[in-house]
């Protein structure tokens, strides 16, 4: 009678398993993206893995703050800025024709992209 009742503990935890494994499959895939931040505290560069509608600014493994946002550089003077997304407008209120679009604050340039960090190195520190 004893070897009965581990057989039948034994085929319940498979058929938890298997449930559990079947749960995991149907569960929605989290997809993430790379792309480089900026601290703007600690002024340093760096590429992250972010989720789809990630909100900014985002906590910085380098000041351990939210003070981290998507960088960019201008094509025509060189700057390294980060994109500070511009607070929603006010129903009614007129929407600029470059809302949300980055542009160098510096010579205020269109012209921006994101910044190339080497290969094999994980941050740059900014001056």
């Amino acid at each position: 009678m004893g070897g009965r009742k581990v057989q039948i503990i034994v085929l319940l935890l498979i058929i938890v398993g298997a449930l559990g494994v079947i749960v995991k499959q149907l569960m929605p895939k989290q997809y993430t993206y790379e792309t480089v931040l900026i601290d703007t505290e600690a002024k340093v560069l760096y590429k992250a893995l972010l989720k789809p509608g990630t909100k900014f600014p985002v906590k910085s493994p380098y000041s351990k703050k939210k003070t981290a946002y998507p960088a960019y550089q201008c094509m025509k003077c060189g700057a390294i800025f980060p994109f500070v997304p511009p607070p929603p407008p006010k129903p009614g209120q007129k929407i600029p024709p470059d809302y949300g679009i980055p542009k160098c604050p510096q010579c205020g340039s269109l012209d921006v992209t994101v910044p190339k960090i080497p290969e094999g190195k994980k941050f740059i520190k900014l001056k």
